[in-house]
C-alpha cells in the first residue's frame, strides 16, 4: 500500500485532519492544520478516503504531548492545546449555524473547564480480558489502565478490575460523585471492590450499598440512581446551568416548562426563581428520581409529569419554555406544539450543533435568537454544549 506526503488544511466537525490524496478528501485522525506527514490509507470510500499518519514532517506550534497515551479513543483534541480547542469549537459552532441555520447569531465567549483532565463522573467500559473502550470506527477494545479525563477515583476503579477475572463480565459503568456507584453486566466476584466503592450492580441487582448516590450542585442535592442521566461533568454542569437561569431571567408570576427533564436537575434549580415549573420526561427512572431530589430539597412549586413531550405540551401554557432535547434534536410536531403555546421565551440547550441549527432556522421565523453561548463541558473531545437565548418576535 503506497504512502503519501499530505499537508491539513483544517480540522473537520469530528476533530480530524482534513488532507487531500490524489485530489479525494481524505480524513487523518490526531492532525493539526498546517502539518505535514506522511500517511497510508486504512479506508477507501466513493467519495473520500479515510487514514493515519506514518510520521510526521512537520508539527503544528499548537501540538502538545497528550496524557492520554491511546489511539483512535473519544480524545480527538488531546494532541491540541487547550485554548485552540476552544477557539475550534467556536468557529465549528459558528460556521453549522451558517451551513444549516442561514444566520450568524450573536455568540458570547465560549465558557472554558478550569479542569481540563480527570473531569468524567461517568465511564462505560467494555470488557476483554481487560477493560478498555470501543476503538474509533471499529468494534476493537483499546485496553484501558488509566483514563486521562476520568475522576481519580475511577482510575482506581479501573486499576482494580484490571486485576480481576474479567471472563464473565461484558460491559461496567463507574459513576463517582461524592460516593462511587459500579454497574456490571455479566458475572464479576464484588469482593475485591467493595473497600472502593459505595454502590454495586450486578446483571441490573443491587448487590452491594445504597441503590443511588448523591452529589450536590449549586445549594441543591440530587441523587443519582442507575439508569438515571446526569452531566458528566459537574463543574461545567453548575456553569451550564447558571448561563440558563440567566438567561430565563426571574420573574415570581412566570411560569416555566423545562422539557426533557431528565432527573430534573434543572428544574429544580429554576424553581426558585418562577411562580412554577413542570418538568416532562418519558423516562420513568428519571421521573422517580427527579421526585426523589424534590423531596430531598423540599421543593413545593414544582410539577413533573412522565411522559411523551409531545403528548403532554398540549394541555400546558407556559412562559418560558426551556429545553434540552436528546442528540436528534425537536421533532417536527416538538416544534409545532412549542408554537402553538408560544412562550415569551424559549431556552435551547444542545450538545448536537448540527441538529440545533436545524431546528433553530425554523424558530427563527418565530423568535429572535438573542444570544448564544457555549460551553466546553467535554474538553479533549470535538463536542460542545450550546445555550441559546430566543425570544418572540
Amino acid at each position: 500500500m503506497s504512502n503519501f506526503l499530505v499537508k491539513a488544511e483544517r480540522l473537520d466537525d469530528f476533530g480530524r485532519g482534513v488532507a487531500y490524496v490524489q485530489g479525494k478528501i481524505t480524513f487523518i485522525p490526531n492532525f493539526l492544520p498546517g502539518e505535514e506527514a506522511i500517511i497510508k490509507l486504512t479506508n477507501y470510500h466513493k467519495k473520500y478516503y479515510e487514514g493515519e499518519i506514518v510520521s510526521l514532517k512537520k508539527t503544528s506550534p499548537f501540538r502538545l504531548t497528550p496524557r492520554c497515551p491511546y489511539l483512535n479513543c473519544g480524545c480527538a483534541l488531546k494532541h491540541l492545546t487547550y485554548k485552540e480547542q476552544l477557539k475550534y469549537k467556536e468557529q465549528k459552532v459558528r460556521e453549522i449555524f451558517k451551513k444549516f441555520a442561514h444566520f450568524s447569531p450573536e455568540f458570547k465567549p465560549i465558557v472554558p473547564c478550569s479542569n481540563p483532565l480527570y473531569y468524567r463522573n461517568k465511564v462505560t467500559l467494555k470488557v476483554a480480558d481487560y477493560v478498555g473502550y470501543v476503538q474509533n470506527h471499529s468494534h476493537q477494545i483499546i485496553p484501558i489502565d488509566k483514563c486521562a479525563l476520568a475522576h481519580p477515583k475511577i482510575n482506581e476503579v479501573i486499576k482494580r478490575l484490571n486485576t480481576l477475572d474479567l471472563t464473565r463480565a461484558k460491559e461496567i459503568v463507574i459513576k463517582d460523585f461524592e460516593q462511587t456507584m459500579v454497574i456490571i453486566k455479566g458475572f464479576l466476584d464484588i469482593m475485591p471492590l467493595k473497600d472502593l466503592v459505595d454502590t454495586i450492580y450486578l446483571d441490573e441487582k443491587l448487590v452491594y450499598g445504597k441503590p443511588f448516590v448523591k452529589t450536590k450542585l449549586s445549594d441543591l442535592t440530587f441523587r443519582i440512581s442507575k439508569d438515571s442521566f446526569f452531566q458528566v461533568n459537574t463543574e461545567m454542569a453548575e456553569k451550564l446551568y447558571d448561563i440558563a437561569l440567566k438567561y430565563c431571567g426571574t420573574d415570581k408570576s412566570q411560569k416555566v416548562l423545562d422539557l426533557y427533564c431528565g432527573t430534573g436537575t434543572l428544574t429544580l434549580l429554576l424553581s426558585n426563581h418562577f411562580k412554577t415549573v413542570t418538568g416532562i420526561e418519558i423516562n420513568q427512572e428519571a421521573i422517580k428520581c427527579a421526585l426523589e431530589n424534590q423531596k430531598i430539597n423540599q421543593i413545593k412549586n414544582v410539577n413533573f409529569i412522565c411522559a411523551d413531550v409531545s403528548s403532554a405540551i398540549t394541555k400546558l401554557q407556559a412562559d418560558i419554555i426551556v429545553v434540552d432535547p436528546p442528540r436528534r434534536g425537536l421533532t417536527t410536531k416538538g416544534i409545532t406544539d412549542i408554537l402553538q403555546i408560544r412562550p415569551q421565551k424559549i431556552v435551547y440547550i444542545s450538545c448536537d450543533p448540527i441538529t440545533l441549527a436545524r431546528d433553530l432556522h425554523v424558530l427563527k421565523e418565530y423568535y429572535q435568537i438573542a444570544e448564544v453561548t457555549l460551553v466546553d463541558m467535554f474538553p479533549n473531545t470535538y463536542s460542545v454544549e450550546s445555550v441559546v437565548k430566543l425570544t418572540i418576535k
